[in-house]
Parts: structure tokens; sequence; C-alpha cells
């Protein structure tokens, strides 16, 4: 029956792959925790029930919620590993001893006894005389069939005996001895057998570390979202997920989501097998990481049409040579069959951009690996060109020699993971939105006014080299942007589309869309299409002020004001220490973006230097000044803001008021125009501004004027701003002067 039924399963793949375009993707989520209390050190378990294996999955993502308990965050980082158990159906056994009885619970190896009681004699201080008290009864149980060892076979009630009774004089001295006779003498026997159980791989899908969590209220959550489509041939039916957190105070909670995606992966990952998983020491002589990262044979599964290694590893620990393995970066050596094919460097190097800033601790310090309060990205080495299906291949995995003072250590958690053929020729996907989008660890970029940024991927076999992109507003007429380029199958690539209007609306929903693959028809559809909840940024007034309050480190910062189409606006650096600056800006309706840097990556405030403390703002351009803004001084590497002026987004959109002009050339050499004056017939007053703010022209134009002419004699090349205002309101515009 089997030999009949798998083909069938193959021909009918085949026409699933065929009429993909019929079906509908479908999710389905599977809870295993729900704000589980993660009091302390060890591991916190829970099943997830998952659909039959019958089943067909597209992606299938770990949606990780960590919280704060009842009783509040921890204020320390921790490592969080997240981990399947999976029943092999494959018996293991380990060796056992058994005694043939045991006394009162205990195994000894001679027993002698009475069957009657005995009694053991003292002297009476009180009397003056020698007095007796019954013995406590024996319990025994005694195992004799060797082939059930551990199962009683009868159980005894006897009594002590083998040993002298005394008898005493009226002061106490002994004046006489008796021994009391035993029945019988039991010698122990041993007998060995095999315990056999069900073996259990455990694989390390997820990995995390904790933030400092001093700060943040009770009620305080973060999501973390993690492909692991990779583990999906263990998801299915019951399983047991283990939360296993390494913290030694209280601590976090943690909320466990799979979302399973329905539909046709490009190639599925049919198998995994683990290959190093454990915490193992660094630099330490006597106990090298060799000893524990050994070279590997592996029999290649034969029907693998593609082989990856998935690598998740941190360094810890903090030893007096060098901090390591936590403060330094070593690097990662994968090998096959003795030849080197990946060197990475276990090292993250923006942990300054942290998602989650401001944390109680040392959050912005780069890190082995890691950051406080993110997810560990995996290292993904593609084996495929460098192993033989169906046959035996050595994998090693090994680390640069470093000889530590102690204390460093490395997490590693490492799985092969095995696919099938790739199952579309033509598929190209919307893998993200990075923005418009609310998603919280995407905040230092969002929300956005200007370009949307999205990630395509080429899903398919065919190499791809072009496509159309239409994305918008759900419900607005969509923009469209022809991508070229060139992706092989998985490859990715980010790319920044022309800006788009983006205003209030019932659903604040952002949707790109792909089609037209290399000019063809893609052939899965269930993943061109992606779609987020977005926030509209704040709208602030044409003309505000810039106030920063510089450091002790103020040579560390700068900062940059853009419109939507890159062009600088206003760019400061070479500050003084503690000093005020106060910079007035004069901006047209539209779309900016503004950038805060500090070079040190440990922002204008924070706990663990000598740079003192600083600060950023807005306020606005009036008497009595308030604050539009306040940035937080904590934030690293930089902090940014998009937002809008006139609550429009574009170029050259126009303020509905009752005053209204044209501008032409644009761009302008030696002279402009400006045209329609005459929509408001009082007196107009026209200023120009540089991009840097510097008032450079001023006029009056008188009312009923219709036309003006301004000679551009003196004015540098760059972009321009003029503005008009009388008494029915004003409107700013920007010019390109040239040379």
């Amino acid at each position: 029956m089997k030999k009949i039924f798998y083909p069938l399963v193959f021909m009918l793949m085949l026409l699933v792959a065929s009429s993909v375009q019929a079906q509908k993707a479908d999710t389905i989520h599977v809870l295993s925790h729900k704000a589980t209390h993660l009091g302390g050190h060890g591991d916190y378990y829970g099943w997830g029930v998952f659909p039959p294996d019958t089943n067909s999955y597209r992606k299938v993502f770990l949606n990780f919620t960590i919280g704060c308990p009842s009783s509040g965050c921890s204020q320390w980082d921790y490592t969080v590993r997240i981990y399947i158990d999976q029943d092999t159906h494959v018996k293991d056994s380990t060796l056992q001893q058994s005694s043939s009885f045991t006394v009162n619970g205990s195994t000894v190896d001679t027993l002698l006894v009475k069957k009657d009681t005995t009694y053991t004699t003292k002297y009476d201080t009180a009397t003056h005389t020698t007095d007796s008290t019954a013995n406590l009864v024996y319990t025994i149980i005694q195992y004799k069939d060797s082939t059930h060892p551990t199962t009683p076979s009868d159980t005894l009630y006897w009594w002590k005996s083998g040993y002298y009774n005394y008898y005493y004089s009226s002061t106490g001295q002994k004046i006489d001895s008796i021994w009391v006779t035993a029945d019988t003498t039991m010698y122990v026997k041993f007998y060995h057998y095999y315990n056999v159980f069900d073996s259990i791989a455990t694989y390390e899908i997820a990995r995390l570390i904790t933030p400092y969590a001093g700060y943040y209220a009770k009620t305080w959550t973060y999501p973390m979202q993690f492909d692991i489509t990779d583990f999906v041939s263990l998801m299915h039916d019951s399983v047991k997920v283990d939360v296993y957190y390494d913290g030694w105070s209280d601590g976090f909670s943690a909320t466990c989501d799979f979302e399973m995606i329905t539909g046709m992966p490009e190639h599925k990952a049919y198998k995994v097998q683990n290959m190093w998983t454990g915490s193992f020491p660094f630099g330490n002589p006597s106990d090298p990481i060799s000893n524990y990262l050994t070279p590997t044979a592996v029999k290649i599964d034969s029907a693998a049409a593609a082989v990856r290694l998935r690598v998740l590893e941190t360094g810890h620990g903090e030893d007096a040579s060098n901090n390591c393995a936590e403060f330094c970066g070593y690097y990662q050596h994968l090998k096959v069959n003795g030849k080197e094919h990946f060197t990475p460097l276990v090292w993250r190097d923006d942990c300054g951009m942290n998602a989650l800033y401001h944390q109680a601790g040392t959050w912005l310090y780069n890190r082995a690996n890691w950051c406080p309060g993110s997810l560990v990205n995996p290292y993904l080495d593609d084996l495929s060109p460098y192993i033989t299906p169906g046959k035996t291949d050595t994998i090693l995995m090994a680390m640069d020699s470093y000889t530590s003072s102690g204390g460093a250590y490395y997490i590693v958690g490492a799985t092969m993971v095995y696919y099938g053929p790739i199952n579309f020729s033509l598929d190209a996907a919307i893998e993200d939105i990075l923005s418009p989008n609310n998603y919280f660890p995407y905040n230092r970029f969002n929300p956005v006014c200007g370009n949307p940024r999205v990630v395509i991927r080429n899903s398919g076999s065919t190499p791809l080299t072009s496509l159309d992109i239409a994305y918008g507003q759900q419900g607005a007429t969509p923009n469209t942007f022809h991508w070229t380029g060139s992706l092989f199958f998985d490859q990715t690539d980010t790319v920044s589309l022309p800006p788009v209007s983006l205003t209030n609306s019932s659903n604040y929903t952002f949707v790109a869309s792909i089609s037209n693959p290399n000019g063809g028809t893609d052939l899965n559809p269930d993943n061109n299409t992606y779609q987020t909840k977005y926030t509209i940024v704040p709208n602030y007034p044409s003309s505000f002020i810039i106030e920063l309050h510089t450091n002790l480190a103020a040579w560390e910062n700068s900062y940059t004001l853009v419109d939507d189409l890159g062009n600088v606006i206003r760019h400061d650096s070479g500050f003084a220490n503690s000093t005020l600056y106060r910079d007035t800006v004069y901006l047209p309706n539209g779309c900016y973006h503004f950038q805060i840097n500090d070079a040190g990556e440990d922002g204008l405030s924070f706990f663990a230097n000598s740079d003192g403390t600083g600060s950023i703002s807005f306020n606005k351009n009036a008497s009595p000044a308030t604050t539009i803004v306040n940035f937080q001084p904590d934030f690293g590497t930089s902090i940014s803001q998009n937002f809008t002026v006139g609550a429009t987004v574009g170029i050259d959109e126009i303020q509905p008021v009752a005053i209204d002009y044209t501008v032409f050339p644009n761009p302008a050499k030696d002279e402009v125009t400006l045209s329609g004056l005459d929509a408001s017939d009082k007196e107009k007053n026209v200023r120009i501004y540089s991009a840097m703010g510097e008032l450079v022209y001023e006029v009056t134009v008188p009312a009923k004027a219709s036309t003006y002419n301004i000679s551009l004699t003196g004015l540098a090349e760059g972009l321009y701003c003029i503005n008009i205002s009388n008494a029915d309101g004003q409107v700013v515009k920007k010019v390109m002067v040239t040379k």
C-alpha cells in the first residue's frame, strides 16, 4: 500500500502546485504559554495542541510576548531559550541496579533479624536499675524475581538482633551482658537491568535576552516575532514546549503564540537534526571548547534538495582579561570535510539602536551576538554546495583560539535543516513592511510620512530581475513602483518606495502587493500581499525652534533635518560643551525627517558615563515659548522624528487658505516669477529663506498685483523656501536655484 501511496502524494503535490492560485491561505494560532510567570531559574513547560501533520504551511512564526508579572519585572538581562521536545519513537535505556531487599526504604549489605520483638536495655538514673525498651519493627520489602527486579514479592515485619544487651549496678556500672541472637541473617543481592524509555530530542527554536526592565510598569509587555518555519516538521499533534529562563531573580512573564500560515512553502523543511547544543567554556586550556564542538560525521539524507545549518550562538561571562565572552567578539568557523566555508563574527554592533530604549542598565553596549531586550538572530549557513546527499560528510564548528582568565562561555544551539525541492519556478514575495508599521520593534523608524520601505524576496528557482509594487493606504488608489535588480532564490532586497500620502482613516492600514515578476505570472500569489497598521505622524508649525542643550561630550553630537526628497534643510555639528543652542527653522508644507546622532553611541544622557546630561526638544516660535516635543536623552546611537507641516505629504502641496501662487521657472537660474498673487486682494509679505533657515530676501507686494519678479543674483545654488503671507493666511513653496 505504501509503495502506491507516496507516488500518488507526489502527483497530487504537482497538481496542487499547478493550481495553487485557487488556494486561499488561512492562519492557525496555537497557544502553549499565556503570561506564564518566569519566577526564577529553570524550565517552564507548556503544551501546544497543533493540527495533524497532513497540513501544509507556507510560514510559521513564534509570536513571543515578554511582560512583567504582578510582582514586577526584573532589572537584569537574562537569557531565555525556547525549546520543542520531540518524541523520536526510538527506545533508549540506562543500566540500573536493584537490591534484593530494602530495610525501611534503605539498602544494607547484611541484616541480622529476629522474628519476634527484641529489646534494648539501658540504665535508669531515676530508679538506679536496669530498664529496657522494645525496638521498632523493621519493614523489610523483598524483591526475589530477578526478571522483574523492581516489583516487590514479599513484605516482612521483623526486629533488630545481633547485638549485646547490658545490665547495670545501682551505681550505673556494667556488670553483665547477653547477646541477642538472630533468627536469620539476610545478605543483599544486586540485580542489573536496563531501564527502557522513549528517547526525547530537544530542539532550540528561538532565543531572546530580557531587558533591564527595572523602570517598566507591571502592565508592560513587548512583542517579538521569530520565523521558525524551519521547525515545521516538529509542530503537529500535541507538542511539549519549554521556555527556559536562566534568570536568578523574579522575573518576567512569557506568552508563546505559534502562528501557522497554511499554503505551499517555497521548499518544505521536512527534517531537523541536532548538531551541538549546550553551554560550553571558552578559553579554558584544561577544558577547551573544542572538547564540545567536535567534528561530526553526518549521513546526509538522500532526499535533501538543500541543507542548511541554523546556529544560535551568544557569548556570556566576563573574565578579567577582555570581559569575554559577553563583551568581546571572536570568529566562528564552519568547516565541511575539513574546508572552511563560513566565518561569522559572533557580535552585535547595533545595540545603541535597540528598539527598547531607555533601560535601567547598560542596554546600549554592544555584545556577543545579543542586545538586552532583543531577539537573537541565527546564523544561517547554506551547506548545499558542499555536501553530498546520500553520503557521509564531516561538519565542524570551531571558535577562534583564546585563553581566558575564567568565566567565559558560549551558549550554542545548532540544528541541521533538510529541505525538499523548490516548489515554484517563478515566485516573488513581500517578506515584510518596515515602514509604515506599528510593530514596536520597528519604532526607531516609525511612524513615517515619507518613503515606505518594504522587503521583497525571491521565493522561486528562477533569478528575479523585475517586478511591480503597488502600495498605499487601504481603500485609496495605490501608487506603483517598478523594481529591477537581481535576486537568486531566498535572497531579499529592502526597497525604499517613493512618498505616498498617509491620511487619517478609520482603519489606518497600509497595503503593499507585488505582481509581474520578470514580466510574467507569479505561480504563488499567497505571498504577494502584506499589510500593516500604522500611525499618522505629528503635524508641527511651519516655524519652530530646535533647542539643544549639550552635555560634556558635545563633539559627539550632530543633527540633520531633511525633506522627503532627502534635501538637507538644516545640519549642525561642532557644538561646545554645556551650551544651549536655539535654531529657528521655517518650513513649507510637506514631510520632514529630523535625526540627532551621537558618535559615542551613548546619547545625551547615560548613567554609566561621565558625559553629564543634555537635552533636545522642539519648541514653538512664539511668546511665551511652549514645548512641542521633548526627545528621550538616553537614546544610544541616534533618535529621530518624522513629522509634517501643514498636515500634508508630498511636494508643493497647497494649504487650503484663500492665498495661493505659482513659482516658475523651477529650477530657476537668474530670476523667478511669482504669479497668481491676485487670489488675495490684500498686501502680501514675501520672504525667501535658505535651506539653513536664513532670511535672504524680503519684499512687500502691493494689493491687486498678479505677478512679481524676483532677481536671484547673489544667491548660491541650493534649495530655498518662498513664504508669502497676509491676513488671509500663508503659503510656502520650494524653489531650486541653479547656476
